[in-house]
Parts: C-alpha cells; sequence; structure tokens
C-alpha cells in the first residue's frame, strides 16, 4: 500500500511540474520573441530500479524555437528575425541571446535592450551617431547614409543545449550548441516577433492537467480509505 501512495504522489508531483510550466506559457503569450516550454519526464536516474523508478520523475524541459509571427510597430529601433538567428546581447554574466528585438538608445547613443544591456554588432558595442537609421536584411546599420556597423546574428546547430534565462533571453554556457553565424536572418526593422505560444493549446492542456490531477487525488483517497479499513480489521482480529 505504501508503494501505491507513494507512487501516486510522484505521479501527483510531475503533473504539478507540467501545469507550472503550462502556467508559465500562458503568462508569457504577450512576451515579445517568447518560445513554448514543454517538459517531459524520464524515470532515467542512475541506481534507480522497476520498483522506485514512479518516486523519481526527471522533468526534461524541450523548448519550442519555431518562429512568432511578426507584428508592426513602425519604430525604426523595433526589430525582428523573419528567419532562423538570435540577437546576442551582452550583459553582466556574459553574452546571451534573444529574438526580442525591442532596442533603445542610452545617453551614450548605443543601442541597447529595454533593460540596458548593449546589443552587440560584429565589432562590438553598435553607436548610433545620427537621426536616419536604416537596417539591412542581414543586419547592416545605416545611420544617415554612413555605414554605422552590423548586428551580431547567431545561430545554433544543437538549440537544444541553449539555457534559458529569464523570459526570452537564453544562454550557451559549456557552448555546446554549435554557435554559428546566422545565415538568412531576415531583418525586419520596425517589426517585433509575437510570443510563439498558443493560447488556446495552452488552456486546453492545463485543464487536462487539473482533470489529471484531479483523477489521481481521488485515487490516493480510495488507496488511504483502503488502508484504514484493512488497519481496522487487523486490529478486530
Amino acid at each position: 500500500m505504501e508503494i501505491g501512495l507513494a507512487t501516486m504522489a510522484g505521479a501527483c508531483r510531475g503533473i504539478i511540474h507540467r501545469l507550472d510550466s503550462t502556467v508559465n506559457n500562458i503568462a508569457n503569450v504577450d512576451t515579445v520573441g517568447f518560445k513554448t516550454e514543454q517538459l517531459f519526464f524520464f524515470n532515467d536516474a542512475p541506481g534507480v530500479t522497476p520498483k522506485d523508478e514512479p518516486l523519481m520523475p526527471r522533468p526534461t524541459s524541450l523548448i519550442d524555437y519555431s518562429p512568432g509571427e511578426l507584428y508592426r510597430t513602425g519604430n525604426d529601433l523595433d526589430l525582428a528575425l523573419g528567419g532562423t538567428g538570435f540577437f546576442a546581447i551582452q550583459t553582466e554574466a556574459g553574452t546571451a541571446y534573444t529574438r526580442d528585438g525591442r532596442f533603445a538608445l542610452n545617453r551614450k547613443r548605443e543601442l541597447v535592450t529595454l533593460s540596458g544591456n548593449h546589443v552587440l554588432g560584429t565589432s562590438g558595442r553598435i553607436v548610433i551617431a545620427g537621426d536616419d537609421v536604416e537596417v539591412g536584411g542581414q543586419g547592416d546599420i545605416i545611420v544617415d547614409g554612413r555605414r554605422a556597423g552590423k548586428l551580431m546574428i547567431v545561430d545554433f546547430g544543437n538549440e537544444a543545449r541553449l539555457v534559458r534565462e529569464g523570459g526570452n533571453l537564453f544562454r550557451d554556457p559549456e557552448r555546446l550548441a554549435g554557435m554559428k553565424w546566422a545565415d538568412n536572418p531576415g531583418v525586419q526593422q520596425g517589426y517585433l516577433e509575437h510570443s510563439n505560444v498558443q493560447a488556446v493549446r495552452e488552456m486546453v492542456k492545463m485543464i487536462d492537467i487539473q482533470r489529471s490531477f484531479e483523477a489521481y487525488q481521488k485515487i490516493v483517497q480510495t488507496l488511504q480509505d483502503q488502508d484504514k479499513l484493512s488497519t481496522n480489521r487487523i486490529g478486530k482480529l
């Protein structure tokens, strides 16, 4: 009976993890450049036996990097990637990568993210010393008719190795993702990329998860009732 209850408890913990992941997707449905996370469980921990496998579900996060739809903003410093790739961003913790192209200028007229991190160019930080800004499809930046730099736009051969940081930042801490230059980034000036979260699908998933959790709760209650009944019968013998 203890194994049965422990098995159900492990399954419930797994369902809670899935619910947390789904709720996070829904919460970021309007986050620019956000990528949907799907959670799976594998009982492949070292030393796990068939007897105790159900007690040790291991969550594995898989991120859907498919592009979201682009929408027009008309802001010259809003940039979207129509193709594959990521913008490279300089943060205090090192280089990060994002599809969020909501950029601005700091006091030094350097191109930065809304949180103040520098947007990297192929030669370092990008300075916009002018008013007329044009950004080409490959990331070339022309300011008042003169070339001001080129956006550092990279792609990865193994995106599964990237680690999410926050809503729409990713890192490659162990350098296992196979970074390379993006072949065809398709930069779109004056556009941003929607989150690729499908809200209706996530809501349906959340309802299914809640129903599954309720079903497991009923099973746990039944097992507890049976345990009490067995204990009472033994006590009468």
